[in-house]
């Protein structure tokens, strides 16, 4: 039997993300909270289910946090394949990342390329660059080897993705103004 993941791609990324967050927050390392999505039911069924419902407005970013007194914001992505589609990084989540950045934040995305079995934390600058050049007429995706401009997500021993020590060598990067550019 096929499983349906249409409009669930990411949960399992997102899934293992609240589990690193639940430990980060147990451990006094940092809160981060996924974002609901805000949907106004329409419909349910006889055992309760949804069976309508429409979103009230455009979600933002999966998930918000705050470790150590840096606030950050953060999507997750995940591929099967050699590239990233810009197709599944939206307008207006690039919009709300540039205005947590703009108020001191920090704004990236977690991506997991499956087929290596590798995550990468994305600097909001490199997916900035790639739309950018996408809207001018270039590529559609961000490719695989772009991640030497993204930095490697290790795993905790238990397998949950320990992701703020990224956060740490992104902030280093910031601090002596990297350069995100791509050739």
């Amino acid at each position: 039997m096929a499983w349906r993941t249409s409009g669930h791609r990411g949960d399992a990324l997102e899934n293992l993300i609240e589990l690193s967050n639940d430990y980060y927050r147990l451990h006094g390392y940092a809160r981060v909270d996924k974002i609901s999505i805000p949907i106004t039911v329409v419909d349910r069924n006889e055992q309760g289910q949804i069976v309508k419902a429409y979103f009230e407005r455009r979600s933002t970013v999966d998930f918000l946090g705050i470790a150590q007194g840096i606030f950050f914001c953060f999507d997750c992505k995940e591929t099967g394949g050699m590239s990233l589609p810009l197709a599944n990084i939206h307008e207006h989540q690039l919009t709300y990342m540039e205005d947590i950045r703009k108020q001191g934040g920090v704004s990236f995305f977690i991506v997991h390329f499956k087929r290596f079995d590798e995550y990468y934390l994305l600097p909001y600058e490199v997916a900035h660059h790639y739309t950018l050049a996408m809207q001018a007429g270039g590529r559609k995706s961000i490719p695989y080897s772009a991640m030497t401009k993204a930095i490697r997500i290790g795993l905790f021993m238990d397998g949950l993705l320990n992701y703020l020590p990224s956060i740490n060598v992104y902030l280093d990067q910031l601090e002596n103004k990297y350069d995100y550019s791509l050739d």
